[in-house]
């Protein structure tokens, strides 16, 4: 039985970068460019009309900013999941796109293997932020002074989870069932106040806990 590609929209003002990023999924394998979009606009309205598992979703474009567009898109569309492509001065674009549920973000210099990963991750249901870039985007932020105290083992969970480990992957990683990881993570949820893993991450460099 053949497996179903992942259906990729592309979402950039940019026609060179659409057709280089249409280039990169091609050459995946398991993943195919359905279609590419110049404005939000047009992506809220190809996604109403067309099946797309991921959108990779410019910050910055005409008629209607890629913030909008993850807004309704992931308002509308429960299974479709948003990366959004950004350069290092969206910071707050970025993270109110994952306060709407965008999977997380990829910046636009990154690498193409990066890129193809980055898509996989997201649509496997997996938070999408590189530690390293997250560090950067957050580094002008004010530190809360409010941040709770975490076992060791949770901050364990919370490291690999920054690392953009799955649930399984940080079983095998901290020698725990996968039952455990849920117990932990549902913990630390609870102590940082937040629902989802993305926003786990994104606290937690709020908070200073992912620095080292």
């Amino acid at each position: 039985m053949t497996r179903r590609l992942i259906r990729l929209l592309v979402v950039d003002d940019d026609a060179f970068v659409q057709r280089t990023i249409a280039e990169f999924v091609a050459a995946a394998g398991d993943m195919d460019c359905v279609g590419a979009c110049s404005n939000g606009a047009e992506a809220v309205q190809f996604v109403a009309d067309n099946a797309v598992d991921v959108v990779l979703m410019d910050v910055k474009m005409p008629i209607m900013d890629g913030v909008e567009a993850a807004r309704r898109i992931l308002e509308a569309h429960e299974g479709v999941r948003v990366l959004m492509w950004t350069s290092f001065d969206d910071d707050d674009a970025v993270t109110t796109a994952m306060s709407y549920g965008a999977s997380g973000f990829l910046v636009k210099t990154c690498a193409a293997r990066t890129l193809i990963d980055a898509i996989r991750a997201a649509h496997g249901g997996m938070a999408v932020l590189a530690p390293d870039q997250l560090r950067v985007l957050q580094q002008h932020r004010p530190k809360p002074a409010d941040a709770p105290d975490l076992t060791a083992r949770e901050t364990e969970v919370l490291w690999s989870l920054g690392r953009g480990l799955s649930n399984p992957e940080i079983a095998a990683q901290l020698y725990l069932s996968e039952s455990s990881v849920k117990a932990h993570l549902a913990s630390i949820m609870a102590k940082l106040n937040v629902h989802t893993r993305v926003k786990v991450v994104l606290r937690a460099h709020e908070l200073g806990l992912l620095q080292g």
